[in-house]
């Protein structure tokens, strides 16, 4: 995976094209992504706010003494882990242990102690998968880290940048054993329940989003992907299912139908929805119920109640 190049002004003033670089800026045919860092504004504005997030990363390193580890966010971006969210204002890095943080100009530094088994991703130093999750887990939201936990624990996609390292899937074990040998670690307690509560089986940033909701309102935690039959054969995996319910329940993100939708890329999105619609009918032969979640509804925690309960998914004693 190819990244953009960038173009410094330290590098500029040796070659003695400043004032080229300069006046291309003045122009617009450059944006400033840090001080010193340029990038070509067709570029900057075909980007989405994950690659402009990692653009700022690979700026930072660019300014940073060589072997300065990324950590928090900024690892979770290169990893291409899903965020819940925006990414932050500033790129994050580890230093050696030391009492709080500092930060410069767009950068916070984490006292935390560097990590003893990093990753470089196009040349970037970051932290590990595991410790990346872990810090994460300390700082970033219950839901947020959630999501990137049950990314971290799934098996890396062919095309993914995961796989083109070869960064294989973290287990729970591995990640509570590396929350283990950094205690004392600030936001310990928070961490372990987002690990304890994450789960590969999630098929998506928004199905982990729906099982932080459900857990939120008390109702019984769903089984996760599982296969329905009917006479025919295998009809599909259910997202939810709750089998004292016979419920299931999908959740559908407007991306699963878009032109920018992750999987079933060779068809139209109208042959998608009609796949969708044959599908649902066949499911609703052989279960108890079948319900279909969306964004909307999943975000107003009291709306999702009011929807589940007339399926019988009411809070547990």
């Amino acid at each position: 995976m190819t990244a953009p190049p960038l173009y410094l002004t330290r590098e500029a003033a040796r070659l003695g094209s400043a004032r080229d670089l300069r006046r291309s800026a003045q122009r617009g045919d450059l944006v400033r992504v840090a001080t010193g860092v340029y990038i070509n504004s067709g570029e900057w504005r075909a980007m989405d706010a994950d690659a402009r997030y990692r653009t700022q990363v690979r700026s930072a390193a660019l300014l940073s003494s060589n072997g300065t580890q990324f950590s928090h966010d900024s690892a979770a971006a290169l990893y291409r882990l899903p965020s819940i969210g925006s990414w932050p204002q500033l790129v994050h890095e580890l230093t050696v242990r030391t009492p709080g943080g500092t930060s410069r100009r767009g950068i916070r530094r984490h006292g935390l102690g560097l990590d003893e088994d990093p990753t470089v991703i196009g040349n970037v130093t970051v932290t590990s998968l595991a410790r990346t999750i872990v810090d994460l887990s300390c700082t970033t939201p219950f839901v947020r880290a959630v999501t990137m936990a049950d990314a971290a624990l799934q098996e890396p996609r062919a095309t993914g940048i995961r796989a083109e390292l070869g960064v294989p899937a973290v287990t729970q074990f591995q990640l509570l054993q590396a929350l283990g040998s950094l205690l004392p670690y600030p936001g310990s307690a928070r961490a372990r329940l987002a690990i304890e509560f994450a789960d590969g089986s999630s098929g998506s940033p928004g199905e982990s989003f729906c099982r932080v909701q459900f857990h939120a309102l008390g109702l019984p935690a769903p089984e996760l992907q599982v296969e329905i039959f009917d006479e025919f054969g295998s009809i599909g995996f259910a997202d939810f299912y709750w089998p004292h319910l016979g419920l299931v329940c999908e959740y559908d993100g407007r991306s699963k139908y878009g032109a920018r939708r992750q999987f079933q890329r060779n068809i139209s999105g109208e042959q998608v929805l009609w796949q969708e619609k044959v599908r649902e009918d066949r499911m609703r032969r052989v279960v108890g119920g079948f319900a279909r979640l969306t964004s909307e509804v999943v975000r107003d925690r009291h709306a999702l109640a009011d929807y589940l309960r007339p399926y019988g998914l009411v809070p547990q004693r």
